[in-house]
């Protein structure tokens, strides 16, 4: 080998030896993306940017890895640099993430303050009686915990699309609760109904006629008020066609119970019915 040939090999292999001892690991790169990671982590991007994160998190491992081939690789220099330029990638990708968790968290936090007004309106207007009265109740109530099993895992806007399924369905509780007890309500009314007629009909008896007898004089001894002789009419109107006149031997129906109101209206139709006409009264 001549001189000149083992002058330029010398100088090779001596800039080889400055590059690579030039060649320092990008620390500080590292540290700024181990930074962000944790910036995201603290934004909630492991829960509300899944996907972001996890890419940025697998380049960052990767060139993690990459860095420890690199202490015992020829090429250090080489791979550092690949490392700083991808680095600064993940570090891109770890603020994006932190970027989307933020504005998911808000729409969360909106997802949640709804579902949160949504319970508290079903149990103020609602409370047991749509556990009574309402068939979509319980349906709605699945609804509700379906939207936080969403919220808790991020997903506030699809949280949002089911409250609006529940917006709906409260609306239809609340004529449920109406229609319920209103039903209800009827239903009382008919058994309060049977249950008088059945009482009306336990508390009868039977009055025969006698002479000289007149409805007003046998009000007073039964109901002890003449102006309840309308009740006697009326009970009785298959065999009266004129409260005026009533025979010997016909026998009516007394009844001894009757409702406030019925006995009101036989009262005051006694005290100003006026002069008699057969199509007064009931």
């Amino acid at each position: 080998m001549t001189r000149i040939s083992k002058l330029i090999l010398f100088a090779a292999l001596v800039a080889a030896l400055v590059v690579t001892g030039c060649s320092k690991p990008p620390v500080q790169e590292m540290d700024n993306a181990r930074a962000a990671m944790k910036a995201a982590q603290a934004s909630g991007a492991e829960k509300c940017a899944t996907e972001e994160y996890a890419k940025a998190k697998e380049a960052l491992n990767a060139e993690e890895a990459k860095m420890a081939r690199a202490e015992s690789s020829d090429n250090k220099g080489e791979l550092y640099e690949e490392a700083k330029a991808e680095l600064m990638t993940a570090i891109a990708d770890f603020e994006k993430a932190k970027e989307v968790a933020i504005e998911r968290s808000k729409i969360n936090d909106k997802a949640q303050a709804e579902l949160d007004a949504y319970k508290k309106n079903l149990m103020v207007s609602a409370n047991a009686d749509a556990s009574k009265y309402s068939a979509t109740y319980k349906a709605t109530m699945a609804k509700l915990a379906k939207a936080q099993a969403l919220i808790d895992e991020c997903e506030g806007m699809k949280a949002m699309a089911v409250l609006k399924q529940v917006e709906v369905d409260n609306a239809m509780i609340q004529q449920e609760i109406i229609e319920g007890k209103a039903a209800e309500m009827k239903a009382e009314a008919a058994r309060k109904a049977r249950i008088r007629a059945q009482m009306m009909k336990a508390q009868t008896e039977e009055y025969t006629v006698v002479k000289g007898d007149n409805l007003w004089n046998i009000s007073k001894s039964k109901y002890m008020n003449p102006f309840m002789w309308p009740l006697i009419y009326w009970a009785n109107k298959d065999q009266i066609k004129d409260p005026d006149l009533i025979f010997p031997k016909q026998v009516f129906k007394i009844r001894k119970y009757f409702e406030d109101d019925e006995k009101s209206k036989a009262t005051n139709f006694a005290k100003t019915r006026g002069p008699w006409s057969l199509f007064d009264g009931k």
